[in-house]
């Protein structure tokens, strides 16, 4: 009888320890399972983020040469691996950024990214594309970022222009451990170096210049110093 009572104990003793390891390998994150939202292409946990820019390109502050029917577009907004770049100010631009820069190509654009990372692409990044919007006016755009596409790259560009355009280059929405929550980022017109012109219209002829910020007329008053035409806040969702 001592027997059995002690086999009953040993039993239910052992059925508390297996119960206790397998509650805690079911929540060894540190939280519930659907705590952070996914990213249903990678099954990675991700976040969203909210872009919205806002234009604020006029004719009272730019006086010179002032296209009436000027837009920004085709919004771009690209979500990617720290080793992938778009484009970098003091850099020549590659042949899928000219083709967006001088026509606004964005398929263009996303093979030649596609085509530089060879076959491994899977999950390196994603382009979410939007309309135009006016010279003074907002656009929001969505994207959703991930371990692995933690880097945001931005692009508007302004029409008509030989090759300018409102941009963000690779940032990172990673402080240390943890995502941002907001930012708010000051643009001011680039130029892509691929087409000749120095106001609104193309002058026909190509360069071989780097990425830069455009100073100088026709933007501003004809001062050295380029002013922001439009700002970019990045605000996370969730």
């Amino acid at each position: 009888m001592h027997r059995s009572f002690t086999n009953i104990v040993f039993k239910l003793s052992c059925l508390i320890i297996l119960s206790f390891f397998i509650n805690c390998a079911s929540d060894d994150d540190g939280g519930p399972a659907d705590e952070n939202p996914t990213d249903p292409g990678s099954g990675e946990v991700a976040a969203t983020y909210n872009l919205e820019l806002t234009t604020s390109f006029t004719e009272i502050e730019n006086p010179q040469d002032y296209p009436t029917n000027a837009s920004f577009g085709t919004i771009v907004a690209i979500v990617h691996a720290p080793e992938i770049s778009v484009y970098r100010l003091g850099q020549i631009a590659s042949d899928g950024m000219a083709l967006y820069a001088e026509s606004g190509d964005v398929e263009g654009l996303a093979a030649f990214i596609g085509a530089s990372l060879g076959q491994n692409t899977d999950g390196l990044f994603s382009i979410t594309t939007g309309g135009t919007v006016g010279a003074e006016s907002s656009v929001t755009t969505s994207v959703s970022v991930t371990p692995v596409r933690s880097r945001i790259t931005y692009l508007a560009r302004l029409n008509p222009s030989p090759d300018w355009f409102l941009g963000v280059s690779d940032f990172d929405v990673v402080d240390g451990n943890t995502l941002i929550d907001m930012a708010e980022l000051p643009l001011q017109p680039i130029d892509a170096g691929v087409v000749l012109g120095d106001t609104y219209e193309a002058n026909g002829g190509s360069e071989n210049a780097t990425i830069d910020i455009y100073n100088g007329a026709p933007f501003g008053n004809g001062n050295s110093t380029a002013q922001p035409i439009a700002t970019l806040s990045i605000e996370r969702m969730n």
